[in-house]
C-alpha cells in the first residue's frame, strides 16, 4: 500500500456518488477539499430530473442493504447522511423484483431463506447445485453484514474462486437453464453477463436486495444531500467548471487546470471519473505507453435507452416491486428484455412508467460527434420508433396504458455527455472476470498524489462506489489514522 497523501490540499474531479463520498470522508480526515463539476448541479446520476412535474430517475432506481445494522446503512453512517430522509424502504418483502419469462414468473422476495425457498420450488431439479450457491451467497452476507466488513485493510473475499464467471460455476455444478436464466436477471444490474460475471459481484448485488431494498424518494434530494453534507464540512463545491488537465511535476500531481483558464494547486488529485476520460487530462509522458494501452483497452459494458413516460394514476397506481421482462435463450442466457417501474408521479392524476433497456453505443454511431439537443431529426426519430417498441412490449404487460404521456426518451449519447463515459453506459467498465485484475491495477497509478473513485471501483452500483471512495481515503490517511477517526462513527 502507498504511504499516506502527501499534503492536505485535495482536488477531487466529479461529484457524482464517488466524487461527493471521497469529498465527505477525505474532509472528515482533515483535508481541504474542492470538488470540480463540469455540470450546473452537483451528484451525476444519482441526480433525478424533472419533466412536466414528475421526478424521472436516471441512474439510482433502487439500493440495497440500507438498513441500519446493513453494509450500506452503516457507510450512509459513517458518511453521515440520514438514508431514511432519503430512501423508502420496499413493503412488499414478499416480492422486490419479479422476472417475468415467456414461460415462467419467479418473484424475488427478501430475506436469504425466502429466496432459497423460492429458488428451490422453481428449480426441484436443481438441489445439488442450490445447496453450493446457496452456501457460498451465504457466506458473502456473511461477510458483508460482519461488523464492518469494508474496514478491512486487504480483501475480505480472498479465495481467487470468487473471482470466477459465475457461468464457469453453473456449468460446473450442472445447472439446469431455468436456474441459469433466474440467476442471469441480477447481471442486468451490473451490465456483465453471466458467462462473464464474476462470482463474488455477482453474490454482492444479490445479498445486497436480499438484506433489504429500498427505493430513492427524489434523486434530487438524494444528490443535494451528499452535496450539502460536503459543504457542512468545510469542502467547497465549484459547479459548471470542466477540468482540462491534470499538472504533474516530477512524477507528482501539482494541480488542475480548468476549461474556462483558472488552475487550482493541489498536493493530491481524486479523479472520481471514468479512466479513459483521466487519459486524456494527463500528459502523454504521465503514463507509460503500456499503461495507457492498458486503460484504453478496458471494455465498457452496454449503454442503455430509457423512457420516461406519464400514465394514468387511477388505472395504473404505483407498483411497490421492480418488473423484469426476459427473454432468455436454450442455455439459460438473458437475449433481451426490459426493466421497469411504475412510480407516483405529479401527486394529482399522473404517475411514472420507467422503462429500461439495453442499447449498444454502436447503434448510435452516425450521431458520435454530435451534442445533446443538436442531434437532428433522424435521431429523434428513431429515439421515438424505440421508445414506441418499448412502450408496446410494456403495454402487454400491464394492458393497455391510459393517458400516455411519453415524456422523455434518453440514449448512451446522452449519458455520454451527462457523466463523461465514453460509451454512454451508466455501468462504466466491464466488470467482467476477464477484466478484473485490469481494473484493481488502476488503483496503483505511478503518478504520486493521483488516486481514482467512482467507476473505477471494482464494484458496481451505489455501495460500489462508496466502497472505492473508502478504498481512497484509507490510502490517503493511512491504515491506523482511516480506522481510528472513521469508524468511530459507527
Amino acid at each position: 500500500m502507498r504511504k499516506p497523501a502527501e499534503g492536505k490540499n485535495t482536488v477531487i474531479i466529479g461529484s457524482g456518488v464517488g466524487g461527493l463520498s471521497a469529498g465527505i470522508l477525505l474532509s472528515l480526515l482533515g483535508f481541504r477539499v474542492t470538488v470540480v463539476e463540469k455540470n450546473a448541479e452537483p451528484g451525476g446520476l444519482m441526480r433525478s430530473y424533472s419533466r412536466r412535474g414528475i421526478d424521472c430517475p436516471v441512474g439510482v432506481h433502487y439500493v440495497g442493504a440500507l438498513g441500519p445494522s446493513e453494509p450500506l446503512g452503516k457507510m450512509f453512517r459513517v458518511l453521515g447522511i440520514d438514508p431514511d430522509s432519503l430512501f423508502s424502504r420496499m413493503k412488499n418483502r414478499a416480492v422486490i423484483d419479479r422476472y417475468l419469462f415467456d414461460d415462467f414468473v419467479f418473484d424475488l422476495p427478501e430475506g436469504l431463506d425466502a429466496y432459497e425457498k423460492n429458488l428451490r420450488e422453481a428449480c426441484r431439479a436443481d438441489g445439488a447445485a442450490l445447496d453450493a450457491l446457496m452456501k457460498g451467497l451465504r457466506g458473502t452476507a456473511g461477510v458483508m453484514a460482519a461488523s464492518p466488513f469494508f474496514f478491512e485493510g486487504g480483501s475480505p473475499f480472498a479465495n481467487m474462486d470468487s473471482f470466477r464467471p459465475m457461468g464457469e460455476l453453473l456449468c460446473e455444478l450442472g445447472a439446469s437453464s431455468k436456474l441459469r436464466a433466474v440467476l442471469a436477471a441480477p447481471c442486468q444490474l451490473v451490465g456483465v453477463e453471466l458467462k462473464d460475471c464474476p462470482v463474488i459481484i455477482h453474490q454482492m448485488v444479490l445479498a445486497g436486495y436480499l438484506f433489504s431494498s429500498w427505493r430513492p424518494k427524489s434523486g434530487r434530494d438524494l444528490a443535494d444531500a451528499f452535496a450539502a453534507r460536503f459543504s457542512q464540512l468545510g469542502g467547497r463545491l465549484r459547479l459548471s467548471s470542466a477540468v482540462r488537465h491534470i499538472r504533474t511535476k516530477q512524477g507528482r500531481v501539482a494541480g488542475v487546470d480548468l476549461e474556462e483558464g483558472d488552475s487550482l494547486p493541489a498536493d493530491s488529485v481524486v479523479a472520481a471519473v471514468h479512466p479513459k476520460v483521466l487519459i486524456g487530462l494527463l500528459d502523454p509522458e504521465a503514463l507509460r505507453e503500456s499503461q495507457r494501452e492498458r486503460i484504453a483497452g478496458l471494455e465498457e459494458t452496454g449503454g442503455v435507452l430509457a423512457v420516461q413516460a406519464g400514465v394514468d394514476a387511477e388505472a395504473h397506481p404505483a407498483v411497490d416491486y421492480n418488473l423484469y421482462r426476459l427473454r432468455a435463450g436454450g442455455s439459460g442466457e438473458i437475449e433481451n428484455g426490459f426493466f421497469c417501474q411504475v412510480l407516483k408521479g405529479d401527486g394529482r392524476n399522473t404517475n411514472l412508467l420507467s422503462i429500461i433497456t439495453g442499447s449498444h453505443y454502436r447503434d448510435w454511431l452516425p450521431w458520435e460527434d454530435t451534442l445533446t439537443r443538436r442531434r437532428g431529426e433522424a435521431y429523434e426519430q428513431k429515439k421515438q420508433a424505440l421508445a414506441e417498441a418499448l412502450v408496446a412490449e410494456s403495454s402487454a404487460v400491464f394492458g393497455p396504458l391510459k393517458n400516455l404521456q411519453l415524456l422523455d426518451v434518453f440514449t448512451p449519447l446522452s449519458l455520454r455527455d451527462h457523466v463523461s463515459c465514453p460509451e454512454g453506459s451508466c455501468y462504466g467498465v466491464l466488470r467482467s472476470s476477464r477484466h478484473l485484475l485490469k481494473i484493481a491495477s488502476l488503483g496503483n497509478l505511478p503518478i504520486g498524489g493521483l488516486y481514482l473513485a467512482g467507476q473505477n471501483a471494482m464494484a458496481p452500483g451505489v455501495m460500489g462506489c462508496i466502497l472505492g471512495s473508502l478504498g481512497v481515503a484509507r490510502k490517503m490517511a493511512g491504515n491506523e489514522r482511516f480506522g481510528k477517526e472513521l469508524e468511530r462513527l459507527l
